[in-house]
Order: structure tokens, then sequence, then C-alpha cells
């Protein structure tokens, strides 16, 4: 059982192309929550 776990762990590993690219999806991620909330708050506060 925890051979056929560790091959699951090594096929999922393999699609996560890198860390970069991990990362970086996860910075624009961030970046696009914000820009969305402050669009949010913007509108909310001058009342559009």
């Amino acid at each position: 059982m925890l051979n056929n776990f560790q091959k699951n762990i090594k096929i999922y590993v393999k699609q996560i192309p890198n860390i970069q690219t991990l990362i970086s999806t996860k910075s624009a991620l961030y970046f696009g929550l914000v820009a969305y909330w402050g669009i949010i708050l913007f509108g909310t506060i001058f009342n559009i």
C-alpha cells in the first residue's frame, strides 16, 4: 500500500512543471484578488 502511494506521489510531482511557475501563478492569483477587492471597495466608497 505504501509503495502504491509513493508511485502516485511521484506521478503528481512530475505533473507540476517547476516551482518557479507555481510561484508566479500564485503571485498572479494574489494580484488578481487584490485588484478585484480594490475595485469593489473603490466602488463602494464612491457609490459607483
